[in-house]
């Protein structure tokens, strides 16, 4: 039972790690053409649904612009991984990807963005 715990502790931990990194808005990327984005999501809430959005950001000189947004909810307690077409047909340009919690807490990681 000890063991079980110790490792159920250093998987949170990771969890709350890997989130962290994946939080916030990302560094410059150059992409174009249709964009998706792949990502695991886990909520920890007993209680409610927790939701997060993502958004995908042209860089220009006058500021970041939305070119594109998703939401997506987690059921409590759910892990799931799912891939959310975030925009079509973009030019070659620098984006950005914005991940920000809606409601409640849900930790994300394992991400990438898919350029097809």
């Amino acid at each position: 039972m000890k063991k079980f715990s110790v490792i159920a502790i250093m998987m949170i931990m990771l969890l709350s790690l890997s989130s962290i990194a994946s939080a916030g808005t990302s560094s410059p990327i150059y992409l174009s053409g249709n964009v998706s984005y792949k990502f695991s999501a886990y909520n920890p809430s007993f209680n409610g649904h927790g939701s997060i959005e993502i958004t995908l950001l042209r860089v220009t000189p006058n500021g970041d612009v939305p070119v594109g947004s998703r939401y997506f909810t987690v059921r409590p307690l759910e892990t799931t991984t799912q891939k959310l077409l975030l925009a079509s047909n973009l030019p070659a340009d620098y984006y950005k990807l914005r991940v920000t919690n809606s409601v409640g807490t849900v930790n994300v990681y394992s991400d990438q963005l898919i350029q097809e």
